[in-house]
């Protein structure tokens, strides 16, 4: 049993460390579309 926790823990910590790693690169590419918007003007 204590390999299914493992597995477990490893699957939600990798699903955790994606989900942060998106979120960072959504804030980059927000921060570069508003610069973009800026040089538009």
């Amino acid at each position: 049993m204590g390999y299914i926790y493992g597995a477990y823990s490893v699957a939600w910590l990798v699903i955790f460390g994606y989900l942060v790693m998106m979120g960072k690169r959504h804030s980059k590419l927000k921060k570069e579309i508003e610069f973009l918007k800026q040089l538009d003007k």
